[in-house]
Formats: C-alpha cells, sequence, structure tokens
C-alpha cells in the first residue's frame, strides 16, 4: 500500500532522550494502513532506526479517509523498555512474535529476547 505521511509536529524530548512526533496519513479510497508499514515509513524518513521506533498511537475517525498518530523515536532500547508500556511494545512487533510472546507470558517462560533491540 503506497500512501505519504506529513509529519505534523516534532518534538526533541530531551529528559527521556526521545524524539515525539505526530502525524497525519491521507488514504482516500483505502482503508487504515498497517502499523508497521507506518512505523518503516516514518523510520525511513527521519533515518531512524525501526527498532526504536515506537507507534504509540493511530486513530482514524469514522468516515473519515485519514489517519492522525504519534511516533516515539528513541535514541537508546533501555530507554524504550523504561518508558514504553509492555502492550505497546509488542503492539510493534509483526503478528508472530505478538503471539510467541504471549504465549511464552502466560506459560510465565522468559520472552524478552523476542524484542531484539539490542
Amino acid at each position: 500500500m503506497s500512501f505519504k505521511v506529513e509529519v505534523l509536529e516534532e518534538k526533541k524530548n530531551e529528559l527521556i532522550n526521545r524524539a515525539e512526533l505526530q502525524f497525519r496519513i491521507d488514504h482516500f479510497g483505502k482503508g487504515t494502513p498497517n502499523r508497521l508499514e507506518v512505523k518503516k515509513k516514518i523510520a525511513a524518513m527521519k533515518n531512524a532506526n525501526e527498532k526504536l521506533t515506537i507507534i504509540r498511537k493511530m486513530r482514524t475517525h469514522y468516515g473519515s479517509a485519514y489517519t492522525t498518530g504519534k511516533v516515539n523515536i528513541y535514541e537508546d532500547s533501555k530507554d524504550l523498555h523504561l518508558y514504553e508500556p509492555f502492550h505497546i511494545q509488542v503492539r510493534n512487533l509483526d503478528a508472530e512474535k505478538r503471539k510467541e510472546i504471549y504465549r511464552l507470558k502466560k506459560r510465565k517462560e522468559p520472552f524478552k529476547h523476542l524484542f531484539e533491540l539490542e
């Protein structure tokens, strides 16, 4: 799916050591883009590491042809683990890894190696 990402606002949060962006995607006549596709596109636009780019929120209003959202781009994986909730980190992975993480977590087995942030 081809779509254009427009950055509405960008600020650098020095305290947390991350860049915070607000974006808008116009997708007239098409469905809402996949979270992972948006993540790849924004990481490529900002020359950032895709694994340290977290889509925090995506929202499409009913009946509209655009999506707005927030992205956090971290410089360090330790900061990402510290400030992003577990469910947001998992939501930014592909479907297979999400299933595996939730399966291992349910069994109370180690799963942190599946995040592959280092």
